[in-house]
């Protein structure tokens, strides 16, 4: 298991003391061991939304900026919403730290579309590599059945035609752990999958999306979403905000701000919703702004009673 340091910078006190109690039950269910540090040793720096911290944002460390939900979300590349929740914060964090292997790694050990196309610094080049590959191919409309996906586990197969993807126990589980590195998909050769799980395409869009620390480069931040029909997700349908989220987008598009108003959850959570929805296939994009709710006309309330005067004349009850 790593080690690696955070530091806390401009936190209240007790937001502190709750971080470092999220990061003693984290050892074990993360695949890096955190320990606080002091700003200069850390590796990662957990910031207050406010002036005087910002001289420590232009550093070369990847910084967590921790702002109230009564706030506007600070431009950066990691935030959390304060109060979070220790899965928001491992999910952070583990962001972070592939970030950080990626960028230790060499060359030889990038896939090509990394190397040949520079990314800002905080965002997972391999996830993202893999997540917009995934989208094509289950969007594209060319006849070809079988994908595949390369990792230190083993290799994963996706066919978008069968509306399935093939995996084996031990790269699963990093999957569903958000733990694991897969490299973008290629076309594959017919492959004997009789010694492979399959399951559900869905779900690794799902699992893949929630790995995501920002919205994905090919969707729109400013575009209004809605639904073709309801994810057919286990996870969606236990967490409110996503049912939240489905119920509204399956009657009109919504734009990203208005979702995150309407579930009551952080703008990530949004974007990784999004980001999963695309990569199942659910999701249209609409260039015109999200449709207004539907507002009673001045002289709706005289049409109504007409109506009912008119149904008791016919019924006899009118005087």
């Amino acid at each position: 298991m790593d080690n690696r340091k955070l530091a806390f910078i401009g936190l209240e006190a007790d937001t502190t003391s709750a971080c470092l109690s999220m990061l003693k039950i984290m050892n074990g269910r993360s695949s890096v061991e955190w320990m606080q540090a002091d700003p200069d040793e850390a590796d990662v720096l957990m910031l207050a939304n406010d002036g005087d911290t910002s001289q420590w944002r232009d550093s070369n460390k990847p910084c967590i900026v921790i702002y109230h939900n009564n706030e506007t979300k600070p431009a950066a590349p990691y935030t959390l919403s304060h109060p979070f929740r220790v899965m928001q914060l491992i999910s952070v964090l583990d962001d972070i730290s592939r970030t950080l292997g990626d960028d230790s790694g060499t060359d030889s050990t990038r896939s090509p579309a990394s190397r040949s196309q520079s990314r800002p610094h905080g965002a997972p080049s391999t996830q993202t590599d893999f997540s917009e590959s995934l989208f094509q191919a289950v969007t594209s409309k060319e006849a070809r059945t079988l994908y595949q996906s390369e990792s230190p586990q083993g290799s994963l197969f996706v066919s978008p035609a069968a509306g399935a993807y093939f995996i084996q126990e031990p790269l699963f589980n990093e999957v569903r752990q958000k733990t694991a590195s897969l490299s973008a998909l290629k076309p594959a050769n017919d492959t004997d999958l009789s010694a492979y799980i399959r399951r559900p395409i869905a779900e690794l869009a799902w699992m893949t999306a929630q790995l995501a620390s920002t919205l994905p480069e090919w969707l729109p931040k400013d575009g209004s979403f809605r639904l073709k029909r309801w994810p057919n997700v286990r996870s969606a349908k236990s967490d409110r905000a996503y049912l939240s989220m489905s119920a509204l987008m399956t009657k009109q598009p919504c734009r990203r701000e208005q979702l995150a108003a309407h579930a009551g959850c952080a703008q990530q959570q949004v974007d990784r919703f999004l980001s999963a929805c695309a990569m199942s296939n659910l999701l249209v994009c609409e260039a015109g702004s999200a449709a207004p709710a539907r507002t009673a006309m001045p002289d709706e309330p005289r049409r109504r009673g007409s109506f009912i005067q008119g149904l008791r004349h016919r019924l006899g009850l009118s005087s």
